[in-house]
């Protein structure tokens, strides 16, 4: 009986094994090879930044390569899709920022955020509030106030009509009730440099954007659009703290393939958030201009949620027509 018993447990457990090979499914630490991580834009970019000081530190952390792989193109389109069409195993992510979302609006061809399984975000790149320095509007109290006031007096420069820092000026004046004149530039660089000429009143460029010239005296940041301050300038309030409700600009963080397996995102997300705890991977992201703020995937999914319903409102409710930028 006892042999019979014995001989009817090994069989059962031949089966388990059988059946799990059969479907793929592996007990096998993960990772135990290089994983591939693309990134949709150039070397040198916001992204590329950010995201290889990540990357080293997981390295270290779980022993294996992770190798970075820049896939440009199409204004991160044409990585974007790469990740998306990438086997489901664990060994290929990425990253992602809003500008995969306004993809649909710029691009005959686009990535869907319902192809991937999001991992975790890791900085957030707030939108501001900025004046000329000499500007009479000390705070972002006075500089509403004036433009509630005076509709459409404020020279407001963007960097072009439907890119990005339109988009976060017309969620502004909606969210502020206020009016702005817009006035569009080649991109973000020309934008300031009016701002610095006094050839416009005020901007919404993200921060690490205009954070030099606040730096060095020429621009004065008055507020910005994120749930909270920055540490490298602590005495910039945030919009929420006004009564505003709104956290806008750009954002980066990691994604994989739809289907990747739960347990392996949720290594992946241990490993980042681990990450985002260590103080140099900190000092480097607010150096650089960035906000760290690790956020799981399901508060990922919050942040780009609404990001979409945003872009949808500028688009179908304003009828703003996004350029890339």
């Amino acid at each position: 009986m006892r042999k019979n018993l014995s001989k009817s447990l090994l069989v059962a457990a031949l089966m388990l094994v059988l059946v799990l090979s059969v479907s793929g499914v592996s007990f096998a630490e993960y990772p135990e090879r290089d994983v591939r991580v693309i990134i949709p834009w150039s070397v040198g970019g916001m992204t590329d930044v950010l995201t290889r000081p990540i990357t080293n530190w997981l390295e270290d952390y779980y022993g294996e390569s992770f190798v970075v792989e820049n896939k440009p193109g199409g204004g991160g389109v044409v990585g974007s899709m790469l990740i998306e069409n990438a086997k489901n195993d664990g060994y290929t992510i990425g990253t992602t920022s809003m500008s995969t979302v306004s993809a649909k609006y710029v691009s005959p061809m686009y990535p869907e955020m319902e192809n991937v399984e999001l991992v975790a975000q890791v900085i957030t790149i707030p939108a501001t509030v900025t004046v000329n320095a000499d500007s009479p509007w000390q705070t972002i109290e006075e500089y509403i106030e004036y433009a509630k006031n005076n509709p459409k007096e404020i020279k407001n420069s963007n960097s072009g009509t439907g890119a990005s820092a339109h988009i976060y000026a017309a969620v502004f004046e909606q969210e502020a009730g206020i009016e702005l004149n817009h006035i569009p530039y080649p991109g973000y660089a020309e934008a300031i440099t009016a701002l610095v000429g006094g050839h416009v009143d005020s901007t919404n460029i993200p921060l690490p954007d205009v954070a030099p010239q606040v730096e060095a005296g020429n621009l004065r940041m008055l507020a910005i659009a994120a749930d909270q301050r920055h540490p490298d300038f602590p005495d910039v309030p945030t919009l929420k703290e006004k009564g505003i409700d709104l956290s806008i600009g750009n954002y980066s963080g990691f994604v994989a393939p739809k289907g990747t397996p739960k347990e392996r995102i949720a290594v992946l997300e241990d490993g980042i958030k681990k990450a985002m705890e260590d103080p140099e991977i900190e000092n480097f992201l607010i150096e650089a201009g960035f906000q760290p703020i690790y956020k799981n995937a399901e508060e990922f999914q919050e942040t780009v949620d609404a990001a979409e319903a945003r872009l949808d409102y500028l688009v179908n409710d304003l009828g703003v027509e996004f350029i890339d930028d």
